[in-house]
């Protein structure tokens, strides 16, 4: 045993001698390394960033300037498109032929199919139940044209029958032949149904 522990120790002592030579060949490789690092003028180092930062910031300046323009026309394209869709209502979104409930400006860009046009028009609901309205005798007749029409406005038909002419315009003007209900108090409701309600 005894042979063992001197063989250990000879072997640790080598070891340590062998450490600390080669923290002695080590050393001056430090000491360079130190001596190096304190000779760096880190003021140049500071200032290079700083001008870094400083031009950074200029292009940033320069990019949000340049972009300020696109930004803009986004912005107006976007309110633009959101104003547009406040037109669209879910009545419409579903059935294209609707008319009733349907904001006017929507209505005046679609012919009497339903399908759009480029301009805006005298909405076809309209045009029908005017040309309509134009050829019945509460407004063909001079002598009585005046009280007669007030009166004409004033009358309240039955409501499911103004409801139900409503649905079938609202499925396809063409297929809705007004002369055909016989009551131009009907015709008469539904243009105060489908006019918006004065303001105030």
């Amino acid at each position: 045993m005894s042979g063992f522990s001197s063989f250990f120790s000879s072997v640790s002592a080598n070891a340590k001698q062998m450490a600390a030579q080669a923290a002695e060949s080590v050393k001056p490789m430090a000491d360079a390394v130190k001596a190096q690092a304190a000779s760096i003028d880190t003021s140049k180092v500071r200032d290079a960033a700083g001008q870094f930062g400083h031009q950074a910031s200029e292009a940033l300046s320069q990019a949000r300037m340049a972009a300020e323009p696109q930004i803009t026309q986004a912005k107006e394209l976007a309110a633009k498109q959101a104003k547009n869709l406040s037109k669209v209502n879910a009545k419409s979104l579903l059935n294209h032929n609707a008319s009733f409930g349907v904001p006017i400006d929507a209505v005046a860009y679609r012919d009497v199919s339903g399908e759009s046009r480029p301009q805006a028009r005298v909405p076809a609901i309209l045009e029908k139940i005017l040309l309509y309205l134009e050829q019945d005798p509460h407004f063909t007749d001079p002598a009585s044209v005046s009280q007669r029409s007030e009166r004409l406005f004033m009358n309240r038909p039955n409501g499911q029958v103004v409801k139900s002419v409503a649905k079938g315009l609202d499925q396809g003007l063409g297929d809705v032949d007004l002369a055909a209900i016989g009551d131009v108090h009907v015709v008469a409701a539904l243009l105060r149904q489908w006019l918006p309600p004065p303001p105030g």
